[in-house]
C-alpha cells in the first residue's frame, strides 16, 4: 500500500474496485494520514476533529503505526477524492495561468472549514464522515465547477 499522501491519492485515481474495497475495509496507512495532516490541516488536532477521532485513539494509532479504518478512514479517502476532484477541475482550466501554481491541498483545507449555503450552512468538514455527506460535498464542488454555485 502507498505510504505518502500524494501516492495514495494517485492510487485512488486508478484503483480497480477490488483494491478500493480492500482499502475501505482495511483502512488508510498512518503515513498517509501524517502526510495529509502536513499538507492540508493546520494541526493534528484539526485532523482529529475532521475525522471525529478521539485524541487518545489518534495518538495510539500514530504511535503503533496502525491503519485508520472505519469512519476516520472513510473521511480520509473522501478528502483525498475531494482533492483529486479539485486537481481535475484545475487541469481542465488549461487557459488559466493561475491554475498552474494553485495550492490545491491548502485551498481544500480552507474550503472544507467554511460554511456553504448549498450545504444548509454547514461546512464540508462537518459532513465528510458519512457517505451522504461526502456525496453532497462532491455535488457542491461540481456545481462550483459548472458555475451553478459561486
Amino acid at each position: 500500500m502507498c505510504s505518502s499522501a500524494n501516492s495514495f491519492r494517485a492510487l485512488l485515481r486508478t484503483a480497480p474496485l477490488t483494491e478500493r474495497v480492500r482499502i475501505e475495509r482495511e483502512g488508510v496507512p498512518y503515513q498517509v494520514v501524517k502526510g495529509l495532516i502536513d499538507d492540508v490541516f493546520e494541526s493534528s488536532a484539526d485532523f482529529q476533529v475532521f475525522v471525529r477521532i478521539p485524541k487518545a485513539t489518534f495518538t495510539k494509532k500514530m504511535r503503533d503505526k496502525a491503519l485508520f479504518g472505519g469512519t476516520p478512514g472513510q473521511s480520509v479517502v473522501g478528502l483525498m477524492e475531494l482533492i483529486n476532484k479539485v486537481e481535475d477541475m484545475l487541469a481542465a482550466e488549461t487557459d488559466n495561468p493561475e491554475a498552474r501554481n494553485f495550492d490545491v491541498q491548502k485551498w481544500v483545507g480552507e474550503w472544507i472549514q467554511r460554511p456553504q449555503p448549498a450545504l444548509g450552512g454547514l461546512a464540508p468538514a462537518e459532513l465528510m464522515d458519512t457517505p451522504s455527506g461526502r456525496a453532497s460535498v462532491m455535488r457542491v464542488l461540481g456545481a462550483i465547477q459548472s458555475g451553478a454555485y459561486q
